[in-house]
């Protein structure tokens, strides 16, 4: 369970605790209420039956009527009450069932591993897409800013050069990274110039992974697009099978939430290994 769930797990169970010790006093009220205005009602007439003098006779109707009012509004206070401390039930059910879901979803048994060479400014972005794909695989690994995390795909936060490599003190090529960390599939996640990425495919290295340049990320389509492609192959496909069904080779026919990108399949048709 994320952060963020745990927070709104303990919120709710809060406010459930509180509305709950508070419809007990509401009950509680109501019960005191209503019991007060037949009691005072009954010695009125009584009173009158008794002949006691108009004044008390009125001053106990007042009094009956009061203990009614306070055990009416008692009454609708707690079906208000009610009503929000069931909305917290449902999502705290809703909760625990998404939990049992991510428990129960299939998993790649590989690592995926996301590497902000950008800096702080790209953290919120780069956990945004750790939180979407991350329970895909067995392992999610964040590095910290400009450092690169060991994993078998892997989502790279980076500027290119125009010239293609990647910005920074020492300009390396992509083809680079996949030497160094021996990625089957790696991902460029931060949008670069349709030149720079011409240029980054031109570069030497190894020729060994798949590679996937973004021109514009389109919001939250990328991850939605990516969760899509790694679900299609954990269902037996092999990437480009994936890519193809989700992404044909014309604009009209791909879905208007997929994010503009460039696969260069020098990996070929690599699959995920089924548990």
């Amino acid at each position: 369970m994320d952060k963020d769930l745990i927070k709104r797990w303990e919120q709710l169970a809060q406010t459930l605790q509180a509305d709950t010790a508070r419809l007990r006093r509401l009950a509680q009220a109501r019960m005191a209420g209503l019991a007060g205005c037949g009691a005072l009602l009954l010695i009125a007439v009584a009173s009158m039956f008794m002949q006691a003098p108009s004044g008390v006779v009125i001053v106990l109707g007042l009094l009956a009527a009061g203990a009614g009012a306070a055990g009416v509004l008692a009454a609708r206070q707690s079906a208000a009450l009610q009503r929000r401390a069931d909305a917290c039930q449902d999502e705290l059910t809703g909760i625990v069932e998404a939990v049992e879901r991510h428990e129960k979803a299939p998993r790649t048994p590989l690592a995926i591993g996301f590497a902000n060479l950008i800096g702080p400014g790209f953290n919120e972005l780069v956990m945004q897409d750790a939180k979407a794909l991350g329970p895909l695989f067995m392992r999610s690994r964040v590095g910290k800013p400009h450092q690169i995390p060991s994993a078998e795909v892997l989502f790279v936060y980076a500027h290119l050069n125009e010239d293609g490599t990647l910005r920074g003190p020492k300009p390396v090529g992509v083809r680079q990274i996949v030497q160094a960390t021996h990625a089957a599939i790696i991902v460029l996640a931060s949008p670069n110039s349709p030149e720079s990425i011409r240029n980054a495919v031109g570069l030497r290295g190894p020729k060994s992974a798949n590679l996937v340049f973004t021109l514009d990320r389109n919001g939250d389509g990328f991850a939605r697009f990516f969760r899509e492609l790694f679900e299609k192959m954990q269902a037996g496909q092999d990437m480009l099978g994936a890519w193809a069904a989700l992404a044909p080779q014309h604009p009209e026919a791909n879905p208007l939430y997929a994010p503009s990108t460039m696969l260069v399949a020098e990996g070929g048709k690599i699959a995920f290994p089924r548990d």
